[in-house]
C-alpha cells in the first residue's frame, strides 16, 4: 500500500451509521483507486440476501472527512468455522485510502474483530494493489491466483473491431447471419437467471438465490441492466452489467450450451464492448478469471490487459491460505456430484449451500 497523499490526523476508526452512508458513497465515488465493490449498496444486498454480519469501517480525519475505508463481512462454513471476507462471492473489494497510516488503523481494526469472533482468518481482496506491511505484527499471506481482464475502449469500436483477429470477427459475423438478435433491458433477469444456473451446474458450482439479482437491482437501479441474445423469440444468452464511473463490468453471464456451434458468447461480447463503447465508457472489465483458463484464453482475444487480483490473509486460527483452484480442489467430489443432478435439485440446494462458501 504506497502512501501519495497527506492528510490531518485520523482521530477515529469507527463502523459505518447510517449518517455517512452518503459520504461514503461519495468518498468511493471520487476516489481513483475505488472499485464498484466497495459501494455501499453491497451491505444491504450481502445481508438481505445471506444474513451476514457487516462492519464497513471508515476513517475519519479531525473534520469528519472519510479518508479510509474498509468493508469485511462475516461468514461461516459448512463446518461451522467462522471468517471475515472483504467481499464474499465479489471479484474484488478490500481496502481504500491513499495513507499507509490509515491502511494500517483499518486493518488492524479489521484483525482485531477477527480475533473477537474467533475466525480462521480475515481475507482482503484487492485490485491491482496488494497490500505489504512487513516489519509490522500485521504479517499478510498472499494468494494471487486470479486477474481481471481490463479492455481500454478509448479509441472506440471500430478501433476494437479492426484489431480484432479475422477469426473472431468470422465467429461474430456467423452468429449475426444466424439471426442473433440483442436486446438489453433489466425485465430479463427471469431469462438470465435461469441460463446461468443451468451453466453453473454445468460447472459443478452452487447458485446464488435469485434474491441475490433482486436485491442488487432495487439497491443499484441504475447501474446495472441485462444485456441479451434471442434467436426468435427465444433467450439464448444473457450478460449481467455492471457501471460504475468510467468502467463497465460484466460480473456475471451466461449462454446455452447447445448454441455454441454459432458463437453466441463472440456477439455477446461484442455486442456489450459496442453498448459500452456508445455509452463513453472508458474500460469494460470482463471479469475474474484463472490465467491460461479457457474463460482467460477467451477473454483475452479481444485485447483486454490482464490486472492482477491480490487475495490477501491475516491468519488467525488457520495455518494456511484457502486454496481451492484446478489442480488443488477440496469439493472435487461435491462438484461432481453437482453436475450430475437434476437443476431443480441444484435451485433448492444451492442457495442454501452457497452461503456457507467463504473460498467463491
Amino acid at each position: 500500500m504506497t502512501t501519495t497523499t497527506t492528510i490531518d490526523k485520523v482521530t477515529n476508526i469507527q463502523e459505518l451509521s447510517h449518517s455517512h452512508y452518503r459520504k461514503w458513497d461519495e468518498f468511493v465515488e471520487k476516489h481513483p483507486k475505488s472499485n464498484m465493490y466497495q459501494l455501499v449498496g453491497w451491505k444491504g444486498v450481502l445481508e438481505k440476501t445471506f444474513g451476514f454480519r457487516s462492519y464497513y469501517l471508515m476513517a475519519t480525519n479531525n473534520e469528519d472527512e472519510i479518508v479510509g475505508i474498509l468493508p469485511i463481512f462475516f461468514m461461516t462454513d459448512i463446518l461451522g468455522r467462522k471468517y471475515l471476507i472483504s467481499n464474499p462471492f465479489s471479484n474484488f473489494s478490500g481496502l481504500c485510502t491513499n495513507n499507509s497510516d490509515v491502511a494500517y488503523k483499518l486493518l488492524e481494526r479489521a484483525f482485531e474483530i477477527a480475533k473477537t469472533h474467533d475466525v480462521q482468518y480475515l481475507e482482503i481482496r484487492q485490485l491491482e494493489n496488494g497490500i505489504d506491511f512487513n516489519g509490522t505484527d500485521l504479517k499478510f499471506h498472499t494468494k494471487k491466483s486470479f486477474v481481471t481482464l481490463m479492455l481500454p475502449l478509448d479509441n472506440g469500436s471500430e478501433y476494437i473491431w479492426k484489431a480484432l483477429s479475422s477469426r473472431n470477427r468470422g465467429k461474430i459475423r456467423k452468429a449475426e447471419k444466424n439471426g442473433l438478435i440483442c436486446d438489453l433491458n433489466i425485465a430479463y433477469l427471469d431469462d438470465f437467471y435461469d441460463i446461468w444456473t443451468r451453466n453453473l451446474r454445468r460447472l459443478g458450482t452452487p447458485i446464488y438465490p435469485y434474491s441475490f439479482f433482486e436485491n442488487i437491482i432495487r439497491e443499484f437501479p441504475n447501474r446495472v441492466n441485462i444485456l441479451v441474445l434471442k434467436k426468435d423469440t427465444k433467450v439464448v444468452a444473457a450478460m449481467f452489467l455492471f457501471k460504475f464511473k468510467h468502467y463497465m463490468s460484466e460480473p456475471w453471464v451466461a449462454s446455452l450450451t447447445e448454441y455454441n456451434k454459432i458463437y453466441v458468447n463472440n456477439l455477446l461480447y461484442w455486442r456489450s464492448i459496442e453498448y459500452a463503447c456508445n455509452h463513453n465508457f472508458k474500460e469494460f472489465d470482463f471479469g475474474r478469471s484463472t490465467v491460461n483458463s479457457g474463460t482467460f484464453n477467451f477473454k483475452t482475444q479481444w485485447g483486454a490487459n490482464t490486472i492482477q487480483l491480490y487475495y490477501q490473509y491475516l491468519l488467525n486460527k488457520s495455518d494456511s491460505v484457502p486454496q481451492v483452484d484446478a489442480h488443488n480442489n477440496k469439493y472435487q467430489s461435491m462438484i461432481d456430484l453437482w453436475k450430475k443432478m437434476p437443476l431443480s435439485l441444484t435451485k433448492f440446494l444451492g442457495p442454501k449451500i452457497v452461503r456457507k462458501l467463504p473460498e467463491l
